[in-house]
């Protein structure tokens, strides 16, 4: 009896297993593809780039309500994201209504002239979104050029 019971609870155990890994492959980066909708698009007043090179773009930002850190990431033409983190946007400064971000790409990436770019600012990293849903609201989204060398 102990162990039609003991290999009851193995096969449940087995098959509960199987479930959860089918389950998870539905959601491989592979098989979806997370899309970034556009949010309010900024004026130049808002925000403005203050340094552009192939290894470090730099935004002055007007700060908006909300929390102490904002997910910034920055999208190429094929929304791949080249550069991305956490960044506080409460901190004291001079200009207490802006802050700054600098940020450099990631490993094997580099900012290339004569290509677009969007910096989006979101609440969430993308990759915790990604299991929720397909779309990622950046609430900044803001378009620029890469000027020609």
């Amino acid at each position: 009896m102990k162990k039609q019971i003991f290999c009851s609870l193995i096969v449940i155990l087995f098959m509960g297993m199987m479930c959860c890994s089918s389950y998870m492959d539905e959601y491989d980066t592979g098989n979806k593809k997370l899309h970034y909708y556009h949010g309010p698009k900024l004026q130049d007043e808002f925000i403005s780039v203050i340094n552009l090179s192939s290894e470090e773009v730099a935004f002055k930002i007007m700060r908006a309500p909300g929390g102490k850190f904002l997910y910034h990431f920055i999208l190429d033409e094929e929304e791949v994201r080249v550069s991305e983190g956490w960044f506080p946007t409460q901190l004291l400064t001079d200009e207490p209504e802006h802050y700054t971000v600098r940020m450099k790409p990631k490993k094997g990436f580099a900012f290339q002239s004569g290509k677009k770019y969007r910096l989006c600012v979101g609440h969430e990293n993308p990759d915790a979104v990604y299991y929720r849903t397909s779309y990622y609201k950046c609430f900044i989204d803001y378009e620029f050029l890469m000027p020609e060398k």
